[in-house]
């Protein structure tokens, strides 16, 4: 059994594979994979047994924002097996592969969107982010009158969008910051997308999804800067001429949003509204030393200095440790004050998802003494992460 980035001969091979897992049209998704703008042989990873391509996955490069800090960070996607070889160790197998491979690159954190949290939680990823997802009925949002300001997206409104998704990027943490290369990748997808432009003034845009069998428009990006765009959004979707049922994906803190209805409807399409909070990505420290520098803004005034072990049975040694401090230059000569846990629940605390004082609290970690927690609070307060559909993969 081989575990390597695979030869050129192999993607068709690979291809087919992550088609039969996925139940996708090979001819379909052979332009998307080929024409991925962080196409990288060596950012697709196989098992080749006897020849044959048997297990795979992708590595998706990006920039993820918490609060002033970026980290750089290794999304896996795309994990599949054949039929004939599963439940063998194979994929397994590549999932601790690839932490070592990206722990000696000293990548910093690791994302996915898990088909199973409780699989991918015995390889160190865990739970990071919740999300609120609704199906609300059209008829119910009110048609605002600021709808009139919404037009179709033009090719010269990129800097708009690109002004727009920073200034979401500083609001909302645990997204993903959009070089050229991402926002590429986004518009070239078969989705619409409007503007709000109020007199030259663009002040909210939105991407989504026509399902026209469904009678459905999925909203895969709704992002503003004023209350007035908000409006001009939402009333856009409430005309009923995009579909009767508008799904929704949102950030527990803007489920309000999107809760104005009209109350004279009769209860019949009041009872259609569904809603749900559900888990969505899971992260994984894979190189502390290397998160704890890109993390260091968050923390350049403090004073103190605490050692922080993360247990880790994937990396040598199996743990990490670091001492944090708020000068970088700085080396403390005798460090009394620690907090320990798993790669997991350190995971969920470095992504602003766990307060270490929760964590503390819960029995998920230990520490030298209670005060430690109420300190790290301040370097590692929480954020309610959240990714839009549009920046997934």
């Amino acid at each position: 059994m081989e575990i390597r980035a695979p030869h050129p001969s192999e993607l068709d091979e690979m291809l087919e594979l992550m088609c039969r897992a996925f139940d996708l049209d090979v001819e379909l998704a052979r332009d998307i994979f080929y024409s991925d703008p962080f196409f990288d042989l060596l950012h697709r990873r196989v098992v080749v047994e006897r020849g044959k391509v048997i297990s795979c996955l992708t590595v998706v490069p990006g920039t993820f924002a918490l609060g002033d800090a970026r980290i750089p960070i290794a999304g896996i996607a795309g994990v599949a097996t054949d039929e004939a070889f599963r439940r063998r160790g194979y994929a397994g197998a590549l999932l601790r592969d690839t932490i070592r491979w990206l722990y000696e690159n000293r990548s910093p954190l690791s994302m996915l969107y898990p088909f199973s949290a409780r699989y991918y939680r015995k390889f160190g990823w865990e739970i990071a982010s919740v999300e609120w997802t609704c199906e609300i009925p059209s008829a119910l949002l009110p048609p605002y009158s600021e709808s009139r300001f919404v037009r179709p997206y033009h090719a010269g409104d990129i800097e708009h969008l690109r002004r727009l998704h920073d200034i979401h990027l500083h609001n909302t943490p645990g997204s993903f910051e959009r070089e050229p290369a991402r926002w590429q990748w986004i518009l070239r997808q078969k989705y619409q997308v409007v503007v709000a432009d109020f007199h030259g003034n663009v002040e909210g845009y939105m991407i989504y999804d026509v399902q026209t069998g469904r009678n459905r428009v999925e909203v895969r990006d709704f992002i503003f800067i004023t209350s007035r765009a908000q409006r001009a959004l939402t009333g856009y979707l409430s005309s009923g001429n995009l579909a009767e049922t508008i799904g929704v994906y949102a950030p527990v803190y803007r489920v309000q949003q999107w809760t104005t209805w009209l109350t004279d409807n009769d209860d019949q399409l009041l009872q259609q509204v569904q809603g749900a909070l559900r888990p969505t990505y899971m992260l994984r420290i894979i190189h502390l030393p290397t998160l704890i520098e890109r993390l260091r803004p968050h923390w350049r005034r403090w004073q103190g200095a605490v050692r922080i072990v993360v247990d880790d049975s994937f990396v040598p040694g199996g743990k990490q440790q670091v001492i944090l401090t708020g000068d970088e230059n700085a080396k403390p000569a005798k460090v009394s004050d620690w907090a320990g846990g798993s790669v997991q629940v350190w995971s969920q605390i470095v992504g602003g998802y766990l307060t270490p004082s929760e964590a503390f609290s819960a029995g998920l970690i230990t520490v030298s003494q209670p005060a430690v927690a109420e300190v790290l609070d301040d370097l590692f307060p929480k954020y309610h992460p959240f990714t839009t559909l549009a920046e997934r993969f």
